[in-house]
C-alpha cells in the first residue's frame, strides 16, 4: 500500500513539474526568439540607413524601429498574461513574424517595396493574432472571466489596427507605383500610416492590460 501511495505521489509530482516546465517554456522562448531576430533586423537597419540618410530613408528607419518596439512590446505583454504548452505552430509564428521585420530594412528609400513589405508584415501579424485569439481559452485567467473578455477585446482591437494599417500601407505602395512622380509623398504617407497603426495598437493594449490588472487588484495605469 505504501509503495502504491509513494508511486502515485511521485507520478503526481512528475506531472506537476512537467506541466510547469511546459508552461514556462513558451514565454521565455518567444522573447528569446524575438530578441535574437530583432537584433539582426536592427543591425541590417543601421547598415542600410547610415550610408544614404535621405529624408525618406530617415522617416522609414524611424517607422521601422517603432515596428520592432511594438512587436517586442506585444510579445512581452503576451508572455505576462498567458501560458501554454508550445506546439510547432507556436514555434513557427515568432520566427515568421520577426523574420518579416527584416525585408523592409533592405528597401529603405524604395517607396513601393518598403510599403508593400511592411504591409505584408502587418497583415501576417494580424493572422498570428487571430491564431492566438483562437487558442486562448478562459482557463488562462483562472476564475476571472472578465479578464479573459478584456484580453480578447484587446486582441481584436489590435488585429483591426493591423488590418487597417496594413491595407492602407499597401495602398500607399500601390499609389507610389502608379504615380512615381510623387515618390516622396507616398513614402512619407506610408510611414505616417505605419506610425499611426502602431500608436493605435499600443494605445489599445495599454488600456486593456490596465483593465486586466485592475481586475486582479493590481494598480497598473496606462502608459505608467
Amino acid at each position: 500500500m505504501l509503495d502504491v501511495q509513494r508511486g502515485g505521489a511521485i507520478q503526481a509530482l512528475t506531472r506537476d513539474v512537467l506541466i510547469r516546465r511546459s508552461l514556462e517554456m513558451s514565454p521565455n522562448g518567444f522573447i528569446t526568439i524575438i530578441s535574437i531576430i530583432q537584433g539582426v533586423a536592427l543591425a541590417l537597419l543601421a547598415q542600410n540607413a547610415f550610408p544614404s540618410p535621405s529624408p525618406l530613408v530617415i522617416c522609414q528607419s524611424i517607422a521601422l524601429m517603432m515596428v520592432f518596439v511594438a512587436i517586442f512590446y506585444y510579445y512581452l505583454t503576451l508572455s505576462i498574461l498567458i501560458r501554454w504548452a508550445p506546439s510547432f505552430l507556436d514555434c513557427f509564428l515568432p520566427f515568421a513574424v520577426a523574420g518579416l521585420e527584416i525585408p523592409p530594412a533592405f528597401f529603405l528609400g524604395n517607396t513601393v517595396a518598403w510599403n508593400f513589405s511592411v504591409a505584408a508584415l502587418w497583415l501576417f501579424f494580424a493572422l498570428a493574432l487571430w491564431i492566438t485569439t483562437k487558442w486562448s481559452p478562459p482557463s488562462h485567467f483562472a476564475k476571472v472571466p472578465m479578464a479573459h473578455r478584456r484580453y480578447l477585446q484587446g486582441l481584436q482591437e489590435c488585429r483591426l489596427c493591423l488590418i487597417l494599417g496594413g491595407t492602407a500601407t499597401a495602398a500607399c505602395g500601390l499609389f507610389a507605383a502608379l504615380d512615381p512622380g510623387h515618390n516622396l509623398f507616398w513614402g512619407l504617407t506610408g510611414t505616417t500610416t505605419v506610425l499611426g497603426a502602431i500608436g493605435a495598437q499600443i494605445w489599445r493594449i495599454e488600456i486593456r492590460v490596465s483593465q486586466i490588472h485592475a481586475l486582479y487588484g493590481v494598480n497598473r495605469p496606462p502608459f505608467n
